[in-house]
């Protein structure tokens, strides 16, 4: 199906007037010097009471300029980031203002030879769009504006643009008249032809195919009748990968025995290196125990970047066949070349990846019995390190023989049973029946305790991979499109969250634990686990669009602010996410809005219900610390929805 609907986030509330705060800040610092104290005060308190004094920490020891501009840039990120603005309807294209919106989030980014469209208005201005954002709180002097307003101008122009040839409806003549727009003419013509470009991508190729959207159910009802579907690649169209429209075909993944692909490869060396530099930036020393989740279908939109992370935290890289760009071998790549020693990593993979990626696995597997054969000092090679300790152990306590002792202690690739799926930890945190971290952890080696490897297709060892869980340094789920996200389904914590559970729980101390962000293929980013929840419960959870774009969709719309709260909660379980300003937002903008509560008891009512019964939930296990007037508010709400249940159930 084509992706819910897409818009930038924006900022609002304190944040808003924070920016504000700012930006008069950036102004007085050069014309009226005597107004910055004052300034100061304000900024500061501002923050405190948008709970922004973890994410931007404030050195007095340091400029206050140096400290506005994080601030800045933390926001200007914020307001850029992609948020939900409604579900998708299944085979309904995106109409009116949802039709801007997407496009403009279509092109955001280079889709091949088309020029991504923010790339090429900021360069109207002289600017890479990625220096703006990171450098949101210098002047434009031209303007005499800050680069944060000016990306701002920047989104507004593409807009206009767009919404120039939306007016026409996209006929080819209306290309003609996006270009006579004032600005547009003002710039050189070599950059008029660049627009030209995207404004012609966009009425021949681009807003057809999201017409076709209507396909999705006539292909559907085909398919049902075994009659002939239209193949077409798969991903993620926001990505980078406008050309995967339209929807509604027979979509291919990719084949697995060429991945990772040589591109991938270069990324996944990029993401292994962030994860690297930062533990050693926050920790001092080389980690030497990573944990890494695989899922299937992000290894296929990426082509394998995972994978290639993988092979690359070892000091592994693959051999491609000439031609055809199989994985046809592996090799060491030298400790001189690497610069770092080998470090161990641990893969959880889901039950669809040991599916569709069987021979990945083996790849993987034959990585890590190379890596661990390469006679290096245990400083320099942390897979033969616990490869050698471990086969020592089996050896002498259970009475192994050396060569089945090894086989067994270099398993790095566990997951289900055969046929079976899941982490098993959101079904357990939905039920309520658990007390402790323990029991989570308990639950997460159950289920992931199966080994693969060589012969070895899901062998039960649950000690084993206890104790590769038990030796963590690090925690890894990388993200390749923001089509979805970590607040969006229980799938995200419970591999992820389950495992940072799970060395939480046989450690006893939490790991780092990161989330690599590959969506724009030109700038890999990296964000904490406990940095992603917020930047995603700011953008998107308590933004009033994404509040309003469920408002659109009934009984389903408040089903998905419910789910909302509960991956929020569950994460909270897991990981430590959440704090408490973060459950009082949530009372306040879902349950106790007079709109929204009045919105939710006539959509939806067991929704509201779930919504309060999962805050109280947090409150009793002592997760959140809530104010006493909330507490009490949100347990007035439950008994008298719980009522309102019993009275509609009764009537029926």
């Amino acid at each position: 199906h084509l992706p819910a609907a897409q818009t930038q986030a924006r900022v609002y509330d304190e944040l808003e007037e924070l920016e504000k705060l700012m930006d008069e800040y950036v102004h007085f610092s050069s014309t009226q010097p005597d107004n910055l104290p004052r300034l100061q005060e304000l900024v500061l308190a501002k923050v405190a009471e948008a709970n922004l004094q973890d994410e931007v920490t404030y050195d007095e020891e340091k400029p206050f300029d140096e400290y506005v501009m994080n601030l800045h840039n933390y926001i200007t990120d914020l307001k850029n980031m992609e948020v939900h603005t409604g579900l998708h309807i299944m085979g309904q294209p995106p109409e009116d203002q949802q039709l801007e919106d997407y496009l403009w989030l279509l092109l955001r980014l280079d889709n091949g030879n088309i020029p991504s469209l923010t790339q090429a208005i900021a360069a109207l201005y002289g600017f890479d769009y990625y220096y703006l954002l990171e450098n949101s709180s210098l002047i434009y002097e031209p303007l005499n504006i800050t680069y944060g307003m000016l990306i701002d101008r920047i989104a507004n122009q593409c807009r206009e643009l767009i919404r120039c040839l939306q007016q026409r409806d996209f006929v080819k003549e209306a290309v003609a008249d996006a270009l006579q727009l004032p600005w547009v003419q003002q710039v050189p013509a070599e950059s008029r032809e660049k627009l030209e470009v995207v404004c012609n991508y966009i009425v021949d190729t681009l807003y057809p195919n999201l017409l076709l959207t209507k396909q999705e159910i006539t292909n559907m009802l085909r398919g049902f009748e075994g009659e002939y579907i239209e193949p077409g690649p798969s991903g993620a169209p926001s990505s980078g990968g406008a050309d995967l429209l339209p929807t509604g075909r027979n979509f291919y993944g990719v084949d697995p025995r060429c991945l990772p692909t040589p591109a991938a490869w270069e990324i996944g060396k990029t993401l292994g290196d962030q994860v690297v530099e930062r533990f050693i930036a926050e920790e001092g020393h080389y980690p030497e125990n990573i944990g890494m989740v695989f899922w299937s279908g992000a290894n296929m939109r990426s082509h394998g970047q995972c994978i290639a992370e993988f092979l690359y935290l070892m000091g592994i890289r693959p051999k491609y066949q000439s031609g055809s760009l199989r994985i046809n071998g592996l090799e060491v790549i030298s400790l001189m070349e690497l610069k770092r020693p080998r470090i161990d990593v641990t893969a959880r993979i889901s039950g669809l990846f040991r599916d569709t990626m069987p021979s990945v696995m083996q790849v993987m597997d034959k990585a890590v019995l190379l890596a661990a054969e390469q006679d290096e000092p245990d400083d320099l090679n942390f897979v033969r390190k616990h490869i050698q300790e471990d086969t020592r152990e089996l050896e002498q306590q259970e009475g192994m023989e050396h060569a089945a002792a090894w086989r067994q202690a270099a398993f790095r690739v566990f997951g289900d049973a055969q046929g079976t799926y899941g982490a098993g930890v959101a079904a357990l945190l939905e039920s309520k029946n658990w007390e402790t971290i323990d029991d989570i952890a308990d639950v997460y080696v159950r289920w992931g305790g199966h080994a693969y490897g060589g012969k070895t297709k899901g062998k039960f060892l649950p000690q084993q991979f206890r104790k590769r869980m038990g030796s963590l340094d690090i925690t890894i789920k990388n993200e390749d499109n923001h089509e979805t996200n970590m607040l969006s389904s229980d799938d995200y914590n419970a591999y992820h969250g389950g495992m940072i559970a799970a060395v939480r729980s046989i450690k006893g101390s939490a790991p780092r634990s990161y989330c690599g962000d590959s969506t724009d293929r030109t700038r890999v980013t990296m964000h904490s686990v406990q940095e992603e929840a917020k930047r995603l419960f700011r953008s998107e959870a308590i933004n009033p669009k994404f509040i309003k774009g469920m408002m659109q969709h009934g009984y389903k719309g408040a089903a998905d602010m419910a789910n909302m709260i509960a991956h929020s909660f569950q994460w909270d379980a897991t990981s430590a996410v959440m704090e408490d300003w973060m459950y009082e937002k949530y009372a306040e903008k879902y349950t106790f809005d007079p709109a929204v509560q009045e919105w939710l008891r006539d959509v939806n009512p067991w929704a509201l219900q779930r919504m309060t019964e999962i805050l109280l939930e947090a409150e009793q296990r002592g997760l959140w610390q809530a104010k006493p007037e909330t507490k009490e508010e949100l347990q007035k709400l439950y008994l008298d929805m719980e009522g309102e249940l019993e009275d509609r159930a009764d009537e029926h």
